[in-house]
């Protein structure tokens, strides 16, 4: 009798866990996304440097999963955020299939979640990340903190981006 209680258990438990990874997922693609934070952004540099201090180069980041460096693309739109990279002579801009995000904006965090794609059956793991952030004096100046640096975005129209992916 024991034994079929703890197996009971430790189903329920692989059960609930496995809910629980499935509804932040889905709280992830249903909760609202800023009009004015979607769209392609564009890292510029550090904001309002201190000229006294020595500053490391710029990036953004989600844990070592994707990043974007000067002149590359912070791009969210109706469900992902993703990280647009590129060249220094290609005119093109590339981000990896497999490195999308789910995301939202509450608080003033853009929260996003990556969805390991060697998830299976008995294993699903996902990570979660928070960007603080805000508008400068315009709508089309984001501002945001990564890895300690406050660093400043424009908003541009219809960047040219593909997509690839190693399969």
């Amino acid at each position: 009798m024991m034994k079929k209680i703890i197996f009971f258990a430790i189903t329920t438990l692989f059960f609930s866990c496995d809910n629980e990874i499935e509804d932040t997922i889905n709280d992830y693609k249903n909760k609202p996304k800023s009009e004015e934070l979607k769209g392609f952004w564009l890292l510029k540099g550090i904001y309002q440097p201190d000229n006294s201090k020595e500053y490391n180069d710029p990036v953004i980041s989600n844990g070592g999963i994707a990043r974007i460096g000067i002149n590359e693309i912070f791009y969210l739109d109706n469900e992902y955020l993703r990280f647009l990279n590129k060249s220094d002579n290609d005119p093109m801009y590339y981000c990896n299939a497999k490195q999308r995000f789910y995301w939202y904006n509450e608080d003033l965090y853009i929260k996003s979640l990556y969805e390991d794609q060697f998830n299976t059956d008995n294993w699903q793991n996902i990570a979660e990340y928070r960007l603080p952030y805000k508008f400068g004096q315009s709508k089309d100046t984001l501002i945001v903190q990564s890895a300690g640096q406050i660093l400043y975005l424009t908003k541009q129209n219809n960047v040219e981006y593909e997509e690839y992916s190693f399969d």
